[in-house]
Protein backbone atom coordinates (compact mmCIF):
# COMPACT_ATOMS: atom_id res chain seq x y z
CA UNK A 1 0.00 0.00 0.00
CA UNK A 2 1.17 3.74 -0.72
CA UNK A 3 1.49 5.80 2.31
CA UNK A 4 1.62 9.88 2.73
CA UNK A 5 3.77 9.78 5.78
CA UNK A 6 3.64 13.19 7.69
CA UNK A 7 5.69 14.16 11.20
CA UNK A 8 6.22 17.19 13.02
CA UNK A 9 9.63 17.27 11.68
CA UNK A 10 9.03 17.29 8.09
CA UNK A 11 6.57 15.58 4.66
CA UNK A 12 6.85 12.99 2.55
CA UNK A 13 5.08 10.41 0.36
CA UNK A 14 6.11 6.79 0.84
CA UNK A 15 7.31 5.51 -2.49
CA UNK A 16 6.97 2.32 -2.27
CA UNK A 17 3.98 0.94 -3.85
CA UNK A 18 4.28 -3.12 -4.69
CA UNK A 19 2.52 -4.87 -7.68
CA UNK A 20 3.82 -8.30 -6.35
CA UNK A 21 4.68 -10.16 -3.39
CA UNK A 22 8.25 -10.20 -3.62
CA UNK A 23 11.86 -9.53 -1.87
CA UNK A 24 14.87 -8.02 -3.14
CA UNK A 25 17.00 -11.00 -4.70
CA UNK A 26 20.64 -10.74 -3.03
CA UNK A 27 23.26 -11.41 -5.46
CA UNK A 28 26.81 -12.32 -5.54
CA UNK A 29 27.64 -10.33 -8.50
CA UNK A 30 25.22 -7.37 -8.18
CA UNK A 31 26.44 -3.99 -9.85
CA UNK A 32 25.98 -0.50 -8.82
CA UNK A 33 25.39 1.81 -11.22
CA UNK A 34 25.09 5.68 -10.89
CA UNK A 35 23.84 8.54 -13.25
CA UNK A 36 24.68 12.07 -11.87
CA UNK A 37 23.80 15.27 -13.03
CA UNK A 38 24.73 18.73 -12.20
CA UNK A 39 22.43 21.13 -14.47
CA UNK A 40 24.61 24.12 -13.71
CA UNK A 41 24.64 26.52 -17.41
CA UNK A 42 22.24 27.38 -19.87
CA UNK A 43 21.76 27.55 -23.66
CA UNK A 44 18.50 29.98 -22.98
CA UNK A 45 19.83 33.41 -23.02
CA UNK A 46 17.09 34.49 -20.89
CA UNK A 47 17.92 31.85 -18.13
CA UNK A 48 22.14 32.70 -18.00
CA UNK A 49 21.91 34.78 -15.50
CA UNK A 50 20.83 31.49 -13.32
CA UNK A 51 23.63 29.62 -13.82
CA UNK A 52 24.87 27.30 -10.87
CA UNK A 53 28.25 25.97 -10.89
CA UNK A 54 27.82 24.63 -8.08
CA UNK A 55 25.55 21.84 -9.35
CA UNK A 56 28.17 20.88 -11.43
CA UNK A 57 30.85 20.90 -8.41
CA UNK A 58 27.77 18.59 -6.53
CA UNK A 59 27.85 16.09 -9.37
CA UNK A 60 31.41 15.93 -9.77
CA UNK A 61 31.74 15.71 -5.74
CA UNK A 62 29.08 13.00 -5.60
CA UNK A 63 31.03 10.78 -8.05
CA UNK A 64 34.14 11.20 -6.06
CA UNK A 65 32.45 10.40 -3.01
CA UNK A 66 31.16 7.40 -4.53
CA UNK A 67 33.94 5.76 -6.24
CA UNK A 68 35.39 4.02 -2.64
CA UNK A 69 32.41 2.27 -3.05
CA UNK A 70 33.38 -0.04 -6.22
CA UNK A 71 31.72 1.53 -8.88
CA UNK A 72 33.51 1.33 -11.67
CA UNK A 73 34.38 4.18 -14.41
CA UNK A 74 32.26 2.27 -16.92
CA UNK A 75 29.19 1.95 -14.90
CA UNK A 76 28.95 6.21 -13.61
CA UNK A 77 28.18 8.53 -16.08
CA UNK A 78 28.44 12.30 -15.16
CA UNK A 79 26.47 14.90 -16.87
CA UNK A 80 27.37 19.36 -16.06
CA UNK A 81 27.29 22.08 -18.21
CA UNK A 82 25.21 22.26 -20.87
CA UNK A 83 25.77 18.70 -21.29
CA UNK A 84 22.90 17.81 -18.81
CA UNK A 85 20.27 18.61 -21.58
CA UNK A 86 16.82 16.81 -21.01
CA UNK A 87 17.39 14.18 -23.78
CA UNK A 88 20.67 13.44 -22.14
CA UNK A 89 19.19 12.83 -19.03
CA UNK A 90 16.58 10.73 -20.73
CA UNK A 91 18.95 8.21 -22.28
CA UNK A 92 20.99 8.18 -19.75
CA UNK A 93 18.22 6.82 -17.46
CA UNK A 94 16.99 4.62 -19.75
CA UNK A 95 20.41 3.16 -20.51
CA UNK A 96 21.13 2.48 -16.57
CA UNK A 97 17.29 0.87 -16.72
CA UNK A 98 18.26 -1.17 -20.01
CA UNK A 99 21.63 -2.32 -17.93
CA UNK A 100 20.50 -3.23 -14.66
CA UNK A 101 18.96 -6.38 -13.97
CA UNK A 102 17.63 -8.27 -10.66
CA UNK A 103 19.19 -7.30 -7.78
CA UNK A 104 21.12 -4.48 -9.18
CA UNK A 105 21.66 -1.30 -7.60
CA UNK A 106 21.03 2.01 -9.50
CA UNK A 107 22.37 5.86 -8.01
CA UNK A 108 20.27 9.14 -9.17
CA UNK A 109 21.30 12.19 -8.10
CA UNK A 110 20.23 15.72 -9.89
CA UNK A 111 21.42 18.54 -9.09
CA UNK A 112 20.41 22.14 -10.33
CA UNK A 113 17.13 24.51 -10.26
CA UNK A 114 13.60 23.42 -9.85
CA UNK A 115 10.22 24.99 -10.51
CA UNK A 116 6.81 24.31 -9.96
CA UNK A 117 4.02 24.63 -12.61
CA UNK A 118 0.11 23.54 -12.58
CA UNK A 119 -0.71 20.11 -13.41
CA UNK A 120 -1.83 19.28 -17.26
CA UNK A 121 -4.02 16.37 -15.66
CA UNK A 122 -6.01 15.37 -12.58
CA UNK A 123 -3.91 13.80 -10.42
CA UNK A 124 -4.83 12.49 -6.97
CA UNK A 125 -0.86 12.44 -6.25
CA UNK A 126 -0.59 16.82 -6.28
CA UNK A 127 -3.15 17.79 -4.23
CA UNK A 128 -1.94 20.82 -4.15
CA UNK A 129 -2.67 21.20 -8.21
CA UNK A 130 1.29 21.68 -8.92
CA UNK A 131 3.71 19.02 -10.29
CA UNK A 132 7.60 19.67 -9.91
CA UNK A 133 9.79 20.29 -12.64
CA UNK A 134 13.82 19.61 -12.76
CA UNK A 135 15.77 22.28 -15.18
CA UNK A 136 17.99 20.69 -17.72
CA UNK A 137 20.50 23.03 -19.51
CA UNK A 138 18.34 22.97 -22.38
CA UNK A 139 15.15 24.57 -20.55
CA UNK A 140 12.89 27.15 -21.89
CA UNK A 141 9.99 29.24 -21.25
CA UNK A 142 6.60 27.58 -20.52
CA UNK A 143 4.71 25.85 -24.07
CA UNK A 144 1.02 27.00 -23.15
CA UNK A 145 -0.19 24.69 -25.81
CA UNK A 146 1.43 21.51 -24.74
CA UNK A 147 1.16 22.36 -20.93
CA UNK A 148 5.30 21.17 -20.37
CA UNK A 149 8.37 23.14 -20.34
CA UNK A 150 10.80 22.14 -22.52
CA UNK A 151 14.32 20.95 -21.22
CA UNK A 152 12.21 19.98 -18.32
CA UNK A 153 11.77 16.92 -16.10
CA UNK A 154 8.62 16.42 -14.66
CA UNK A 155 8.14 14.56 -11.59
CA UNK A 156 6.04 12.07 -12.93
CA UNK A 157 8.46 11.55 -15.29
CA UNK A 158 11.28 10.65 -13.34
CA UNK A 159 9.50 8.88 -11.46
CA UNK A 160 8.02 6.38 -13.93
CA UNK A 161 11.43 5.42 -15.35
CA UNK A 162 12.56 4.52 -11.31
CA UNK A 163 9.01 2.90 -11.26
CA UNK A 164 10.65 0.69 -14.02
CA UNK A 165 13.73 -0.01 -12.52
CA UNK A 166 11.90 -1.31 -9.84
CA UNK A 167 9.34 -3.42 -11.30
CA UNK A 168 12.34 -5.17 -12.84
CA UNK A 169 13.70 -5.65 -8.92
CA UNK A 170 16.85 -3.22 -9.30
CA UNK A 171 17.22 -1.24 -6.15
CA UNK A 172 16.93 2.58 -6.15
CA UNK A 173 18.30 5.06 -4.25
CA UNK A 174 17.98 9.16 -5.80
CA UNK A 175 18.46 12.39 -4.44
CA UNK A 176 17.54 15.70 -5.41
CA UNK A 177 19.76 18.68 -4.64
CA UNK A 178 16.90 21.34 -6.37
CA UNK A 179 14.48 23.42 -5.38
CA UNK A 180 10.73 22.28 -6.21
CA UNK A 181 9.27 26.13 -5.66
CA UNK A 182 11.13 29.04 -5.43
CA UNK A 183 11.92 32.21 -3.29
CA UNK A 184 14.26 34.38 -2.09
CA UNK A 185 15.71 35.18 1.49
CA UNK A 186 16.59 38.53 1.88
CA UNK A 187 20.38 39.25 2.57
CA UNK A 188 21.57 35.70 2.14
CA UNK A 189 24.59 34.96 0.20
CA UNK A 190 23.85 31.69 -0.63
CA UNK A 191 21.77 30.84 -4.17
CA UNK A 192 18.50 29.81 -4.02
CA UNK A 193 18.40 26.29 -6.53
CA UNK A 194 15.09 27.60 -7.75
CA UNK A 195 13.99 29.92 -10.80
CA UNK A 196 10.75 31.66 -10.06
CA UNK A 197 7.94 30.21 -12.72
CA UNK A 198 7.04 33.58 -13.84
CA UNK A 199 10.15 34.21 -15.28
CA UNK A 200 9.94 30.59 -17.05
CA UNK A 201 6.39 31.89 -18.28
CA UNK A 202 4.37 29.82 -16.22
CA UNK A 203 1.05 30.96 -14.33
CA UNK A 204 0.67 29.78 -11.08
CA UNK A 205 -3.03 28.97 -9.70
CA UNK A 206 -3.91 31.10 -6.42
CA UNK A 207 -2.54 29.07 -3.71
CA UNK A 208 -4.65 25.94 -2.52
CA UNK A 209 -4.49 26.50 1.27
CA UNK A 210 -4.66 23.29 3.34
CA UNK A 211 -3.70 20.91 0.53
CA UNK A 212 0.39 19.87 1.10
CA UNK A 213 1.82 18.28 -1.74
CA UNK A 214 3.76 16.00 -0.42
CA UNK A 215 5.08 14.20 -3.37
CA UNK A 216 8.77 15.27 -4.70
CA UNK A 217 9.92 14.32 -8.11
CA UNK A 218 9.38 10.61 -7.64
CA UNK A 219 5.78 10.25 -6.80
CA UNK A 220 4.26 8.01 -9.77
CA UNK A 221 2.94 4.79 -8.28
CA UNK A 222 7.20 3.56 -7.22
CA UNK A 223 6.25 -0.34 -8.18
CA UNK A 224 7.88 -3.63 -7.91
CA UNK A 225 10.75 -5.75 -6.25
CA UNK A 226 13.14 -3.07 -5.67
CA UNK A 227 13.69 -0.96 -2.70
CA UNK A 228 13.97 2.14 -2.62
CA UNK A 229 15.62 5.58 -0.45
CA UNK A 230 15.21 9.00 -1.82
CA UNK A 231 16.17 11.72 -0.52
CA UNK A 232 15.79 15.28 -1.29
CA UNK A 233 17.51 19.10 -0.17
CA UNK A 234 13.94 20.61 -0.27
CA UNK A 235 10.46 19.38 -0.25
CA UNK A 236 7.82 20.14 -2.52
CA UNK A 237 7.72 24.18 -2.37
CA UNK A 238 10.80 25.00 -0.35
CA UNK A 239 14.60 25.85 -0.62
CA UNK A 240 17.34 24.31 -1.51
CA UNK A 241 20.50 26.16 -1.33
CA UNK A 242 23.70 26.61 -3.21
CA UNK A 243 26.80 28.27 -1.59
CA UNK A 244 28.45 29.06 -5.07
CA UNK A 245 31.11 25.74 -4.87
CA UNK A 246 27.69 23.39 -4.35
CA UNK A 247 25.02 22.79 -2.51
CA UNK A 248 24.54 22.40 1.35
CA UNK A 249 22.31 19.29 0.88
CA UNK A 250 25.28 17.33 -1.46
CA UNK A 251 28.42 19.23 0.85
CA UNK A 252 27.04 17.16 3.93
CA UNK A 253 26.24 14.16 2.51
CA UNK A 254 29.45 13.66 0.19
CA UNK A 255 31.26 13.93 3.96
CA UNK A 256 28.78 12.00 5.46
CA UNK A 257 30.12 9.10 3.17
CA UNK A 258 33.92 9.28 3.70
CA UNK A 259 32.53 7.33 6.94
CA UNK A 260 30.61 3.89 5.41
CA UNK A 261 27.60 4.22 6.86
CA UNK A 262 25.99 0.86 7.75
CA UNK A 263 22.03 2.05 6.74
CA UNK A 264 20.81 4.44 4.71
CA UNK A 265 19.47 5.85 8.60
CA UNK A 266 22.89 6.08 9.62
CA UNK A 267 23.77 8.43 6.66
CA UNK A 268 21.12 10.66 6.88
CA UNK A 269 21.39 11.04 10.02
CA UNK A 270 25.27 11.47 10.15
CA UNK A 271 24.61 14.02 7.26
CA UNK A 272 22.36 16.26 9.38
CA UNK A 273 18.10 17.35 9.69
CA UNK A 274 18.88 20.48 8.40
CA UNK A 275 20.98 19.33 5.36
CA UNK A 276 19.02 16.07 4.50
CA UNK A 277 14.82 17.46 5.62
CA UNK A 278 12.94 15.32 3.16
CA UNK A 279 13.67 11.53 3.15
CA UNK A 280 11.32 8.63 2.16
CA UNK A 281 11.33 4.86 1.71
CA UNK A 282 13.18 1.63 3.22
CA UNK A 283 15.79 3.82 5.37
CA UNK A 284 16.33 0.86 7.43
CA UNK A 285 18.30 -1.17 4.37
CA UNK A 286 21.90 -1.64 4.27
CA UNK A 287 24.00 1.40 2.56
CA UNK A 288 23.66 0.40 -1.16
CA UNK A 289 21.09 -1.98 -0.51
CA UNK A 290 24.60 -4.64 0.55
CA UNK A 291 22.42 -7.07 2.54
CA UNK A 292 18.62 -7.34 3.41
CA UNK A 293 17.04 -5.03 5.26
CA UNK A 294 16.45 -6.13 8.86
CA UNK A 295 13.65 -7.50 10.53
CA UNK A 296 12.02 -5.14 12.70
CA UNK A 297 8.93 -7.42 13.45
CA UNK A 298 11.38 -9.71 14.79
CA UNK A 299 13.26 -7.32 17.01
CA UNK A 300 9.97 -5.73 18.55
CA UNK A 301 8.88 -9.01 19.89
CA UNK A 302 9.51 -9.56 23.66
CA UNK A 303 9.84 -6.04 24.16
CA UNK A 304 7.97 -4.10 27.01
CA UNK A 305 5.33 -1.32 25.55
CA UNK A 306 6.19 2.14 25.05
CA UNK A 307 6.30 4.18 28.66
CA UNK A 308 4.37 6.65 27.31
CA UNK A 309 0.09 6.93 25.86
CA UNK A 310 -0.64 6.73 22.65
CA UNK A 311 -3.47 7.43 20.71
CA UNK A 312 -5.16 6.58 16.84
CA UNK A 313 -7.60 8.42 14.91
CA UNK A 314 -8.87 8.02 11.43
CA UNK A 315 -10.79 10.43 9.15
CA UNK A 316 -11.07 11.66 5.90
CA UNK A 317 -7.81 13.82 4.95
CA UNK A 318 -6.10 11.47 3.14
CA UNK A 319 -3.54 12.80 0.78
CA UNK A 320 -5.28 11.73 -2.48
CA UNK A 321 -8.37 12.99 -1.77
CA UNK A 322 -9.20 16.37 -3.83
CA UNK A 323 -11.11 18.25 -0.54
CA UNK A 324 -11.63 16.91 2.75
CA UNK A 325 -14.55 17.82 5.48
CA UNK A 326 -12.68 16.87 7.97
CA UNK A 327 -15.33 14.56 9.51
CA UNK A 328 -15.36 10.84 10.28
CA UNK A 329 -13.15 11.07 12.83
CA UNK A 330 -12.85 7.81 14.75
CA UNK A 331 -10.53 6.36 17.68
CA UNK A 332 -10.35 2.74 16.67
CA UNK A 333 -9.36 0.21 19.59
CA UNK A 334 -5.38 -0.16 18.99
CA UNK A 335 -4.92 -3.52 20.35
CA UNK A 336 -7.14 -4.86 16.86
CA UNK A 337 -6.79 -5.42 13.63
CA UNK A 338 -7.94 -1.87 12.10
CA UNK A 339 -9.89 -2.33 8.66
CA UNK A 340 -9.00 0.92 6.86
CA UNK A 341 -10.38 2.26 3.35
CA UNK A 342 -9.08 3.21 0.82
CA UNK A 343 -7.21 7.19 1.06
CA UNK A 344 -8.07 7.07 4.82
CA UNK A 345 -6.15 9.05 6.97
CA UNK A 346 -4.41 7.75 9.92
CA UNK A 347 -2.68 9.48 12.62
CA UNK A 348 -1.03 8.30 16.33
CA UNK A 349 -0.74 10.96 18.81
CA UNK A 350 2.07 10.43 21.56
CA UNK A 351 2.13 11.25 25.21
CA UNK A 352 4.74 12.69 27.18
CA UNK A 353 7.29 10.52 28.52
CA UNK A 354 8.87 11.00 31.98
CA UNK A 355 12.19 11.86 29.83
CA UNK A 356 12.90 12.79 26.72
CA UNK A 357 13.17 9.59 24.10
CA UNK A 358 14.05 9.01 20.69
CA UNK A 359 10.43 7.21 18.76
CA UNK A 360 11.37 5.38 15.58
CA UNK A 361 8.06 4.40 13.77
CA UNK A 362 8.40 1.84 10.49
CA UNK A 363 5.46 0.87 8.51
CA UNK A 364 5.41 -3.11 6.96
CA UNK A 365 3.40 -3.13 3.86
CA UNK A 366 1.20 -6.36 2.54
CA UNK A 367 4.64 -6.93 0.32
CA UNK A 368 7.09 -7.07 3.52
CA UNK A 369 8.50 -3.38 2.51
CA UNK A 370 9.81 -1.18 5.08
CA UNK A 371 9.27 2.69 5.57
CA UNK A 372 10.32 5.01 7.94
CA UNK A 373 7.80 7.56 9.14
CA UNK A 374 10.07 9.13 11.25
CA UNK A 375 13.25 11.51 11.03
CA UNK A 376 16.25 9.21 10.63
CA UNK A 377 17.47 9.89 13.58
CA UNK A 378 14.02 9.11 15.60
CA UNK A 379 11.30 10.96 16.57
CA UNK A 380 11.66 13.37 19.85
CA UNK A 381 8.97 12.76 22.01
CA UNK A 382 9.68 14.94 25.05
CA UNK A 383 8.01 15.71 28.49
CA UNK A 384 5.45 19.05 27.98
CA UNK A 385 4.87 18.04 24.33
CA UNK A 386 2.99 15.72 22.01
CA UNK A 387 4.36 14.51 18.81
CA UNK A 388 2.69 12.59 16.26
CA UNK A 389 2.79 10.63 12.71
CA UNK A 390 0.53 9.97 10.05
CA UNK A 391 0.15 8.14 6.82
CA UNK A 392 -2.24 7.97 4.21
CA UNK A 393 -3.57 4.10 3.38
CA UNK A 394 -4.56 3.03 0.09
CA UNK A 395 -5.46 0.10 -2.05
CA UNK A 396 -5.06 0.93 -5.27
CA UNK A 397 -2.59 2.88 -7.23
CA UNK A 398 -3.74 6.60 -7.42
CA UNK A 399 -1.98 7.09 -10.85
CA UNK A 400 -2.42 3.90 -12.59
CA UNK A 401 -6.14 2.54 -10.88
CA UNK A 402 -3.72 -0.66 -9.98
CA UNK A 403 -4.73 -2.83 -7.39
CA UNK A 404 -2.21 -3.04 -4.28
CA UNK A 405 -1.08 -6.03 -2.59
CA UNK A 406 -3.42 -7.17 0.14
CA UNK A 407 -2.68 -8.62 3.65
CA UNK A 408 -2.26 -7.29 7.24
CA UNK A 409 -0.03 -3.97 7.35
CA UNK A 410 1.58 -3.15 10.49
CA UNK A 411 2.84 0.19 11.71
CA UNK A 412 6.18 -0.51 14.34
CA UNK A 413 6.77 1.81 16.73
CA UNK A 414 10.55 1.15 18.64
CA UNK A 415 12.13 3.36 21.30
CA UNK A 416 16.19 3.14 21.55
CA UNK A 417 18.46 3.76 24.69
CA UNK A 418 21.56 6.68 23.95
CA UNK A 419 23.33 3.41 23.09
CA UNK A 420 21.24 2.37 20.50
CA UNK A 421 19.85 -0.16 21.80
CA UNK A 422 15.60 -0.82 21.62
CA UNK A 423 13.91 -0.93 24.95
CA UNK A 424 11.03 -0.53 24.23
CA UNK A 425 7.99 -1.19 21.28
CA UNK A 426 4.50 -1.59 20.10
CA UNK A 427 2.30 -2.26 16.84
CA UNK A 428 -0.67 -1.29 15.19
CA UNK A 429 -1.91 -4.07 12.97
CA UNK A 430 -3.97 -2.79 9.73
CA UNK A 431 -5.53 -4.59 6.99
CA UNK A 432 -7.75 -2.76 3.51
CA UNK A 433 -11.66 -3.29 3.48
Amino acid sequence: MMREMVTIFRLALLLALPVAMTQPIERADARVRAVLVGASDFAEPELRRFSLPGAARDAERMADALRPFEISAGDMTVLTGRAATADAIRAALDALARRSTRGDRAIIFLSGHGTQAPVSTDDGLEPDGLDEWFLASDAGRWDTRSQSLPGGLKDDEIGLRVRAMRADGVDVWIMIDSCTGGGLFRGSRATPKSIDASILGIVLPPPNRGAIDTSGFVDAGLAGGGRLVAFAAAAPGQIAWDYGDGGRFTTALAAALTDRPSSFAALAARSGPVAIPWTAGDLSAPFLFDGQSPDLLGLIRGLPPLPFATRLSIDDAGACKKRSSGSDRRSPDASTTITLGHCDHVRVDFGEPVTPLRLEAWYRDASGSYASLSPPAGLLVVPGRWANVGFTFVTHDPVSGSPLPRGEEVLILLVRDGSGAAIAGDLMRFQAK
